[in-house]
């Protein structure tokens, strides 16, 4: 059975876990543990599973902002995010933002009217200060998608994003979806990260987040989440 959050700490710290410092450690966002809640809108509802608690949110004002960016400090990183995309939501879905307006990550999907959906992930490190060589640099960014790609909704997945000074590269459960050769720049912490929602309050969420983890290396396929196969009876 679901249960609203509430303003109070306890039903708070049932959402995840955010970092206070950008100490280059592993980290997990769980629906156990919050240390720093910036702000929280609607009422997202905490709900159990197989593997724990999860989090629903209604696709019309549920988000939750906290404090920090956990990617902060990391040369190279692993960011995976175990979800469930609702197939009745709207087209755009943004539900993972870190750091700021200027300088960001976000996991989005697009979700068809056949109720499949594919990832769309997003990193944005700015504009580089201009140098006699280079007077007019380009914004640095990357728009990890691929239309053809889709998923059916209502099962879990994993999405995973991995960024070095290599490129990013985009999966859905291990599955390579697309990849960029702009190499990776590591972000200061500076900025929050948003779930649920992106951070200018748009393209809110339907679906469910269980788990994020970010680990400050390029792991291998073999070594992602898999909570989605059990969530999913695999």
């Amino acid at each position: 059975m679901r249960r609203i959050l509430t303003l109070c700490a306890a039903a708070l710290a049932a959402l995840c876990c955010a970092a206070q410092t950008p100490a280059p450690r592993a980290i997990t966002w769980s629906a156990d543990y919050i240390p720093g809640i910036r702000d929280y809108y609607g009422q997202p509802e905490v709900f159990w599973t197989n593997l724990g608690q999860a989090v629903h949110f209604d696709g019309r004002g549920d988000g939750v902002f906290l404090d920090g960016v956990p990617v902060a400090g990391m040369e190279a990183f692993t960011l995976e995010l175990v979800f469930r995309q609702d197939g009745d939501a709207a087209f755009e879905q943004r539900f993972l933002h870190i750091g700021t307006m200027d300088k960001r990550i976000l996991f989005e999907t697009r979700v068809n009217p056949d109720k499949t959906w594919y990832f769309d992930a997003f990193v944005n490190l700015g504009t580089p200060e201009a140098t006699p060589d280079n007077p007019h640099p380009a914004r640095l960014s990357a728009v990890l998608i691929d239309e053809k790609l889709t998923h059916p909704a209502d099962r879990w997945y994993t999405l995973t994003l991995t960024a070095s000074k290599d490129g990013l590269v985009s999966y859905v459960d291990g599955v390579e979806q697309c990849r960029s050769e702009m190499p990776w720049q590591p972000l200061v912490n500076e900025g929050f990260t948003s779930v649920g929602v992106r951070q200018n309050l748009v393209c809110w969420f339907k679906g469910d987040i269980l788990k994020l983890r970010v680990t400050p290396r390029v792991l291998e396929p073999s070594e992602f989440l898999q909570d989605h196969k059990a969530l999913n009876g695999d």
